[in-house]
């Protein structure tokens, strides 16, 4: 049995007494703090917890060490902190006051969905999900590692930031036939965005990212989590009808982005003035049939868009048209598996336009023909010798010599021609020219700048109004960055000339992009009350969010035990911090074996040991 203290917790491989990992190059143990589940804790026991990798409203993704296949894994832990409190012994899941219907129907769909990607384990495009449990009175699910980056990680550390159809079509096409299964077992990612593939070291993409549908709508019962620019119109409504077509504009989003290099505009931006266009200098080098599928699958209106995934590969396949020509140049498979000693009468040359001619066959006993042939003299005609007659040659003679006279003719007649034209171009000088010379043709003058209407760039990306050749040939565009916690990264919030300004070629103007929000320290809050916690952080452009911590009776109730980000690590205007409170003195104790879901069995008698002890094992209890 491996060592488990000598695992590195960032990778989960064997670190050993090594300062440096060899297999990550992590010197430092990971800070893990509260509510996370703490470095060391055995989940189920079987996973030794490492590291958490991923964290949304719904739950957290932790690396992990399986102890009984003797491997790193992923594990993802039910824990949707709007609704959930922990114990104090750091492990224990526990429904927030009020809030225990609503707890145990997101617990429900994260079963049930889990599961049913456990019973479709084995597709290529998809992650292996090996278990699904019940244990300290919440649900797990456990899938294989499978080492890699994201698919966004990949593209920005590509030279140009996207890659080639050709290299595309590679990577996407087998994705499509995995979704299109997903599809039918009654599973709907609403998720699809470039950090929800994994490119695994063989060159595969694989599809994660999976939550439950509480957190994929603006208005379900969790915090949403929805990727701006991939994420079609349909999650932020609040009557919105989300299925298959749901994933198709995500899917054909990410797909633009890995082919032109740029994240999509937002589909409510798109919703109030739709802007979304292909640089020209992507628009030319991209097969048409592949632009066509992505204006398809990005279609605003989900009944105008790309339905399902049989429509969309059928989008993304080689132009019908193309492959109808191809296939009418020869009309038989056999064409190109001619027997040896055959030759194949191949069609005539035929000027554009023009009938292709009835090819001659072969005469019986003629043999093999060959194209040189064609160009070949004839025999001559044998005499009584093998030659030519004596009248013949004197026939032909005759017929050189007047041949001959003709050719002399043609050429006195062409250098007179020449001559007069010469003449006529000197007279011409002469009347009309300088000093007697031949004026030549004086270039045309430089004609007038054109006009531009200015059109509506704001809320359009940065890189499709400089990258795109129309816009550049007419205006002088000058770059102006500022910070904004409202408008994303890359985006134009303001243009210098209003929409609708005719101006000349070459006019100047100023676009002022967004360089997303600005990052500082968060501030420490810890001993205030949440009001008071407020008051510090919503000035500075934070999200508040409150969650509760057990309280043994040591510390004030509903006073702050602490802030995730912790004080002091940096955060950004506009995103959400977690402040956790001291929740009031229970009346009485929570149940130490709460009923676990129907749906899968309980395994809740886990606790975690404290960090740098070497966890008890405890039986593993599968569902």
């Amino acid at each position: 049995m491996e060592d488990l203290s000598k695992l590195c917790f960032e990778c989960m491989g064997l670190k050993g007494d090594r300062e440096v990992c060899p297999y990550c190059g992590s010197a430092e143990k990971p800070k893990q703090p509260f509510p996370l589940l703490p470095l060391g804790s055995l989940v189920g026991g079987r996973y030794y917890i490492g590291k958490a990798t991923a964290k949304n409203s719904e739950g957290i993704t932790y690396i992990a060490y399986d102890r009984r296949d003797f491997r790193p894994c992923s594990v993802r832990e039910f824990f949707p902190e709007s609704l959930a409190v922990r114990d104090a012994d750091q492990v224990t899941v526990y429904p927030a006051p009020g809030s225990d219907q609503t707890f145990g129907e997101c617990r429900e769909a994260f079963n049930e969905m889990w599961k049913k990607l456990q019973r479709l384990k084995g597709l290529t495009s998809l992650i292996n999900v090996t278990d699904v449990f019940a244990a300290d009175n919440t649900s797990y699910a456990v899938y294989e590692e499978t080492g890699g980056k994201t698919l966004r990680d990949y593209l920005l550390s590509t030279a140009q930031g996207f890659i080639e159809w050709e290299q595309a079509r590679i990577l996407f096409m087998p994705v499509l036939s995995t979704l299109g299964t997903l599809h039918t077992s009654g599973v709907i990612h609403k998720g699809i965005n470039p950090d929800a593939f994994l490119l695994t070291p063989d060159g595969k993409l694989k599809l994660t990212g999976f939550s439950i549908p509480q957190v994929r709508l603006a208005f379900g019962d969790l915090e949403a989590d929805i990727a701006d620019g991939y994420a079609p119109i349909e999650v932020y409504s609040e009557n919105g009808k989300v299925g298959t077509w749901t994933d198709i504009y995500a899917f054909s989003a990410v797909l633009y982005r890995t082919l032109v290099g740029t994240t999509p505009i937002p589909a409510p931006v798109r919703a109030q003035n739709d802007q979304m266009m292909i640089p020209a200098v992507f628009a030319e080098k991209l097969p048409p049939y592949v632009i066509n599928a992505l204006i398809n699958g990005m279609q605003i209106d989900p009944e105008d868009r790309t339905r399902n995934v049989e429509q969309l590969r059928s989008n993304l396949s080689a132009s019908p048209r193309a492959v109808s020509a191809s296939a009418s140049v020869y009309k038989h498979p056999d064409d190109f598996n001619m027997p040896v000693g055959d030759v194949r009468n191949a069609p005539g040359t035929v000027a554009p336009g023009g009938d292709v001619p009835a090819s001659q066959p072969p005469r019986m006993g003629d043999g093999p023909r060959r194209l040189i042939d064609e160009l070949d003299d004839p025999p001559a005609a044998p005499g009584k010798e093998g030659g030519m007659s004596a009248s013949a040659q004197n026939a032909l003679a005759e017929q050189e010599a007047k041949q001959s006279k003709r050719k002399k003719l043609t050429a006195l007649l062409v250098i007179l021609i020449v001559l007069l034209v010469a003449g006529i171009g000197l007279l011409v000088s002469a009347l009309f020219g300088d000093n007697g010379t031949v004026t030549p043709p004086q270039p045309s003058q430089t004609e007038a700048p054109q006009n531009i209407t200015v059109p509506n760039f704001v809320g359009a990306l940065y890189d499709s109004v400089a990258y795109d050749s129309y816009y550049s040939e007419y205006l002088h565009i000058i770059k102006v960055e500022d910070s904004s916690t409202t408008v994303p990264a890359g985006q134009i919030m303001h243009q210098s000339i209003g929409v609708g300004t005719s101006v000349k070629q070459g006019a100047e103007i100023i676009l002022t992009v967004s360089t997303g929000p600005k990052s500082f320290a968060v501030p420490d809050v810890t001993g205030r009350t949440y009001e008071e916690a407020l008051a510090v952080l919503s000035p500075q452009g934070l999200v508040c969010v409150k969650a509760s911590k057990y309280n043994d009776g040591t510390h004030a109730p509903d006073t702050v035990a602490e802030t995730f980000p912790p004080a002091g690590e940096s955060i950004k205007q506009g995103e959400s911090i977690q402040v956790i409170l001291w929740s009031g003195m229970p009346d009485t104790q929570p149940a130490t074996n709460p009923q676990q879901n129907e749906n899968v069995q309980p395994s809740d008698a886990q606790t975690a040991p404290a960090e740098g002890q070497q966890p008890t094992e405890q039986p593993a209890n599968n569902p």
